[in-house]
């Protein structure tokens, strides 16, 4: 059949954020080429194809045993097409056919990458591919090397981008860090499934990849292996592919798929006929249209057994122009699966459909929950949208982002790698805690014998006392970084010396807390720092607020424990110990002359302010909790636009808070100590220069008191992600190291 006259004309995309631009209809061999198209077949499809405007082609080694990329190689060389006027993949991964013993021929070895990438470019006679993939993900082999082969690749020129095929969004960011890391080539493009049957992924899971680092999509069964294009409704006709139950993935299929379930498909799909009907197109050209019309697909990898199909896909460039608004919602309304946007009055969980992520610590599975209040259609991997009012609600900020620091650190790495240079302890923190704790003693010696209901007590113990133990709950929180000493066991032991003046033992516990409050940020049931559905509920008022403010010092004292609970190591028993023991020296052992036990209430007391109205008080709501105006749009969590969730503050109490105030720049690098925070913003200036900040910690509580769009539901919550970080033991003193922030944890 020669080339119909009237065929639009081809449209191309960069592939990610690359300067490769690819058709947006390309041609794939899985299932057909070296399969059960025979070779004239592939030809007549790879002509018909590359006179419509197709410049990619893809296939893989897997893909009938290595004949697929016989078969497009033979083409190319038949037509003699120019090398640069077309982009041809390939993927690694499964390599058993070509091996006696297939112990090295799978996976994604540094060995098999190598060698399987020289036998694909013997298959099809050629000296490089434009694009390799990686098959599937490789969680034997560390990614590390992964990464690295496949920059091996490029370095030697056999590829010239390398991506991934059904990587999750973690396995692509951790690949990223690698990269990053290692100053590599990070992978530029994933090739997964993407449908109107098949949408989570693309359209949810990975929606923070086309914004951080410019993934490229190349998806792959646009048309559910033929099932949108509407010809099963009465059954499968004897020369579908369905049909060909010989073929490994066919019989595969219907192993897992039964009848009913491919029935139910097939209804659904038979709802589209009268859309297609109505933009006078077949309902092949429409589906295929619909992936078209995502703006972050780059390819559409067809399949076709003849020029005639491959005639028909075309079609589909033109016709996803004519998918309006309107016509993406009818389509919606038939396929009941678009990913979650969630916006409720009240209390929610955020109902993840992907329910389970893989974390770079290792594989970590969280349920997402679905609240009574949410009527969800699950269908599959994918829940039905549910939209509110947005004025009328009042919740946490929900988002599938991931928490900013660790891409703007690696982002700042290698801009700046000098940077990292400012890592490691201060040593004036040890005597500038000396300093702190010998104030307060002498403060309490000076109190010994003054009421404790007098003014002067209350003055001195809001003045100096409540700034003082402020200073030593931040040079705890310093020390926790093991930011005073380089012996972890010193920094350990030292926290517990800062926290006498303080007199409650808090220091051993507060560290795991903390690092993990760093490591999971905003995760729901992980991050302590956030305010419970609870809290928000019941202290949603001026009064309810200004009860959270004056007696928050409790409530970031008992919430963490009500969370989930750490350890109790040998550190907390000696934490303890020593407090007990300080505190009971000043009541009962010292000589009246020295110590009472009004000395011991003051020290309490100036805790207990330090947390309460009192300007320095202001950074533990200023750190995280939004007060930037924020869009309706932004609310919407698969919207996937971030809302500010830390925030810094430059103003003169940084000055007795160990610079805490620069709290971006410390969730970024918490490994630099807070002396070297402000040469930091200094080198990394155009990283910070647009954040938002604080410029008045009192102004902060004033504001959370009284403004009614700023209250403890205003923080970014996250369902997924992170990881708990524990204490050590005396046994286990590679545990105590979890969170010891080498330069390893930098930049992972």
């Amino acid at each position: 059949m020669s080339k119909p006259d009237n065929l639009p004309e081809m449209e191309y995309r960069f592939l990610g954020r690359s300067g490769l631009q690819v058709s947006a209809i390309s041609l794939g061999g899985w299932l057909t080429y070296g399969g059960h198209v025979d070779r004239e077949g592939t030809y007549a499809c790879m002509k018909a194809a590359y006179d419509c405007g197709v410049n990619f082609f893809d296939c893989a080694e897997g893909y009938a045993e290595g004949e697929s990329e016989k078969v497009m190689g033979e083409a190319i060389k038949k037509f003699g097409w120019k090398r640069n006027d077309i982009v041809i993949s390939t993927k690694l991964y499964w390599g058993d056919a070509f091996s006696d013993r297939k112990v090295n021929s799978r996976g994604l070895s540094r060995k098999h990458i190598i060698e399987g990438m020289n036998q694909s470019l013997e298959r099809l006679q050629l000296e490089y591919v434009d694009l390799i993939y990686a098959h599937r993900p490789d969680r034997h082999t560390p990614m590390e090397e992964t990464v690295r082969a496949f920059n091996h690749l490029i370095d030697t020129g056999k590829a010239l981008y390398w991506g991934t095929s059904e990587w999750n969004a973690d396995e692509i960011a951790q690949a990223w860090r690698y990269a990053d890391k290692l100053g590599l080539i990070g992978p530029l493009m994933e090739q997964p499934r993407y449908n109107m049957l098949e949408r989570i992924q693309v359209e949810s899971e990975y929606a923070h990849l086309y914004r951080e680092v410019g993934l490229g999509l190349t998806v792959f069964s646009p048309m559910r292996q033929g099932i949108l294009s509407g010809k099963y409704k009465n059954g499968i006709p004897d020369n579908s592919r369905f049909a060909q139950t010989q073929v490994e993935f066919i019989s595969g299929f219907w192993k897992r798929t039964g009848k009913e379930e491919f029935q139910a498909m097939a209804d659904t799909v038979s709802k589209l006929e009268p859309i297609a009907e109505r933009l006078g197109i077949k309902q092949s050209v429409l589906a295929l249209a619909w992936v078209l019309a995502n703006s972050n697909v780059s390819s559409a990898i067809t399949g076709a057994s003849s020029p005639q199909q491959v005639y028909e896909n075309i079609e589909a460039v033109r016709a996803y122009k004519k998918l309006t608004p309107e016509i993406m919602d009818e389509i919606d309304a038939i396929l009941n699966n678009k990913p979650p946007s969630v916006t409720m009055r009240g209390i929610l969980f955020v109902a993840m459909a992907r329910s389970v992520t893989q974390t770079t610590n290792g594989a970590s599975k969280r349920k997402g929950a679905v609240n009574g209040d949410i009527q969800a259609n699950l269908n599959g991997a994918a829940a039905a949208e549910v939209q509110v009012d947005d004025a009328s609600y009042r919740d946490f900020f929900w988002t599938y982002t991931e928490e900013p620091h660790r891409t703007r650190r690696l982002a700042i790495i290698k801009a700046h790698p000098e940077v990292t240079k400012l890592c490691g302890p201060e040593p004036l923190t040890k005597y500038v805690v000396a300093g702190v704790v010998a104030l307060q003693l002498l403060l309490a010696h000076l109190l010994r014998d003054t009421s404790f209901w007098s003014w002067k007590f209350w003055a001195v113990a809001y003045v100096f006392g409540a700034t003082s133990n402020q200073n030593l709950f931040l040079a705890i929180h310093e020390i926790s970084h093991n930011l005073a000493f380089r012996s972890p066991l010193a920094n350990r032991l030292f926290a517990i010396f800062a926290n006498l003046p303080i007199g409650v033992p808090y220091s051993a516990s507060f560290r795991p807390y903390h690092l993990t409050h760093h490591k999971s940020l905003g995760v729901d049931g992980l991050d302590t720092d956030l305010p419970t559905a609870f809290e928000a509920v019941f202290l949603d008022s001026i009064l309810g607020k200004a009860f959270f403010c004056t007696f928050q010092i409790f409530f970031y004292a008992i919430r963490p424990m009500t969370v989930y609970r750490v350890p109790f190591t040998w550190v907390h028993w000696v934490n303890l110990a020593v407090q007990l023991a300080f505190d009971c020296a000043l009541v009962c052992l010292a000589p009246p002359a020295y110590f009472s036990f009004h000395s011991l209430l003051y020290l309490l007391l100036s805790s207990f302010l330090a947390g309460s109205l009192h300007p320095t008080a202001g950074h533990f709501i200023a750190e995280h909790y939004v007060y930037e105006k924020v869009t309706p749009e932004a609310r919407r969590p698969a919207n996937n636009i971030p809302v500010p969730e830390t925030f810094s503050y430059y103003g003169p109490l940084n000055l007795v808070t160990y610079n805490v105030g620069l709290h971006n720049e410390h969730h970024d690098f918490p490994a630099i100590p807070w002396t070297r925070l402000p040469k930091l913003r200094e080198i990394a200036a155009e990283f910070y220069a647009d954040l938002p900040y604080h410029r008045s910690w009192t102004y902060v509580l004033w504001r959370f008191i009284f403004d009614e769009e700023v209250g403890l539901r205003c923080r970014v919550k996250r369902k997924q992600g992170g990881r708990v970080v524990g204490g050590g033991t005396a046994t286990a003193p590679a545990a105590a190291k979890v969170a010891d922030w080498k330069e390893n944890e930098i930049e992972a």
